[in-house]
């Protein structure tokens, strides 16, 4: 790297606060203080912020170069408090916006003290431009990353670090940022008025430092107190009754499952991971899994004067361990506030949004199976059923039948588990035996393993192999008490069926481009995928801690 643009990229830090470290507008008047020695929350109700921009340093149309800087960053929570996270450029949820065809130059320039990564998560790169976690850049070291956005990449993707167990650390630090890629022509009206949210959480010491993993972290994924939006705590949103809104989100949380209404509005789906989908699918409400992203439309309604809370309702989801009390309470995301204005007219869609091709028969069909198991306890207690190991050859045994669960990938009008088949005597024996490992509070790891086809992760394991261009089927089954969203790297997928755990096999009403999609307790999924580019390609339960505590394998695909 030439020194000059050493200098220029490290810079881009000193912008942190002036540009994104609104996070935590402080709490001047009341300071409100959260249970459990944990720090003062800001104040509620600020206007909506857009996501701060990492700066583009081309001066050449059609390419956008930059640096990513993670270090450590101190953000106002008070008068007299500062919380400690690790961030990129000092920027809370930062936004690279490109178009397809452009190309990415991005330099990692590593102030941590301890290696990382940059995964762009949905993007379909060469392997080695994946940030997976054998190409880790050392503290003090730089790293390149260069690509171009081909045809059909459109979307709003995210980046995050994936080193070897260190992502659930430097996540719940607050690294992460949203990735743009706009079409050549966008087919969507101009008068929609269009929203970027970055949903985060936190959990923050009475001294503002990151507080450490827990075992019920560690158990079922990490979910902080802090529930931000764009890094605001509850905004608000403005807007003249009758406006089109069109809301763009990404969970960027490690843990927690997003169960998305809107106060006496209809939501209406039209992109999922890989973009738009053909037609609109109207929706009472929407489930956001960990690192899924979606594209919704909402018509406000035409009352002036009017306050419509866009919340998180509670989902059961199989926890384990002590129960946080936010688990049972309605999370407020954003605030619609009615303007007294005249009413906007409806705005019209096109017929077809976005194109969605079947991928056809599959020439290679393989089983994935996700398990939970406590060493030294038998695999069938912990939720494991039979056929562990490498199923590459054997048959999905469905053909193309059953609906997909999700809805197509956007989950839909799903409703509430309700217990998951009476299996909480199972999570609160894997609690106990799990809470023999480390003590609340401590850094540790609980004394439980997450599985894919009964393996834990190893770096130097291949689980697959496969070919470029060759169609798979992989049956995806969660035999286990609690939900896991399904991620793979390298390319999407499209649900074709799905079966819960007593059910027949239905057919999927609608296709969409997926890289996450979520497994009830013992649901099976039928994905279908192509792989483009040769490499070693990870897939994961993309709840960060279970990846990290094993539940992540490899796909070694030839060219």
């Amino acid at each position: 790297m030439q020194r000059r643009d050493f200098l220029r990229y490290s810079a881009l830090g000193g912008l942190a606060l002036s540009s994104g470290g609104y996070i935590f507008a402080a709490s001047r008047k009341h300071p409100h203080t959260s249970a459990g020695g944990l720090a003062p929350l800001p104040e509620r109700g600020a206007p909506l912020r857009p996501l701060p921009r990492i700066v583009n340093l081309s001066e050449s149309a059609g390419r956008f170069r930059s640096a990513l800087t993670p270090a450590t960053h101190t953000v106002p929570l008070s008068d007299e408090l500062e919380a400690r996270l690790w961030l990129y450029n000092g920027k809370v949820a930062p936004l690279i916006e490109v178009r397809e065809g452009d190309e990415l130059d991005i330099t990692l320039i590593n102030q941590l003290e301890q290696e990382t990564t940059l995964h762009w998560h949905g993007v379909p790169v060469l392997q080695t431009e994946d940030g997976a976690p054998w190409d880790a850049v050392a503290p003090g070291d730089s790293r390149q990353y260069r690509y171009t956005f081909p045809e059909g990449s459109a979307g709003l993707h995210w980046f995050h670090p994936h080193p070897h167990e260190g992502t659930a650390r430097q996540v719940a630090h607050g690294l992460a940022g949203a990735l743009l890629v706009r079409p050549p022509q966008d087919v969507l009206p101009v008068e929609m008025e269009e929203h970027l949210l970055v949903v985060s959480d936190l959990r923050l010491t009475a001294n503002g430092e990151v507080a450490p993993h827990t075992d019920e972290d560690w158990m079922n994924g990490r979910e902080g107190e802090l529930l931000l939006v764009n890094g605001q705590r509850e905004p608000r949103l403005d807007v003249a009754p009758g406006s089109t809104l069109r809301l763009r989100l990404i969970n960027a949380c490690a843990g927690r499952y997003l169960r998305l209404r809107l106060d006496e509005h209809e939501l209406t789906l039209i992109g999922t991971d890989g973009g738009l989908i053909e037609h609109p699918q109207p929706l009472e409400e929407l489930l956001l899994t960990p690192g899924e992203r979606a594209d919704l439309l909402v018509r406000v309604s035409g009352q002036a004067g009017g306050r419509f809370l866009l919340a998180s309702h509670p989902y059961e989801r199989g926890w384990m361990g002590e129960r946080p009390p936010h688990l049972d309470e309605v999370a407020p995301l954003l605030v619609i506030n009615t303007l007294h204005a005249g009413v906007q007219p409806a705005v019209r869609l096109p017929e077809r949004l976005g194109r969605v091709e079947p991928l056809g028969e599959p020439a290679v069909r393989r089983k994935v199976e996700f398990t939970e198991v406590m060493p030294g306890h038998d695999a069938h207690e912990a939720g494991h059923g039979n056929g562990h190991g490498d199923h590459a050859a054997h048959g999905g045994g469905h053909g193309n039948q059953g609906e997909h669960a999700a809805h197509g990938g956007g989950h839909g009008n799903q409703g509430e588990h309700d217990g998951h088949g009476g299996h909480g005597g199972h999570a609160a024996q894997m609690a106990e035996h799990a809470g023999h490992g480390a003590s609340a509070g401590q850094a540790s790891r609980p004394e439980v393993e997450f599985l894919i086809n009964g393996r834990a992760f190893a770096m130097d394991e291949i689980l697959f192999e496969g070919r470029v261009d060759e169609v798979e089927e992989w049956e995806v089954f969660n035999n286990s008490h609690m939900d896991h969203p399904f991620h793979v790297h390298g390319t999407h997928f499209q649900v074709i069926a799905t079966r819960d755990a007593e059910g027949a096999w239905r057919e999927t009403p609608w296709l969409a481009w997926k890289d996450t999609v979520n497994l009830a307790p013992y649901q099976r999924l039928a994905l279908r995928m192509v792989f483009r580019e040769p490499g070693d390609w990870l897939f994961h339960c993309h709840i960060i801690e279970h990846e990290e505590l094993g539940m992540m394998a490899t796909v070694r695909i030839h060219s």
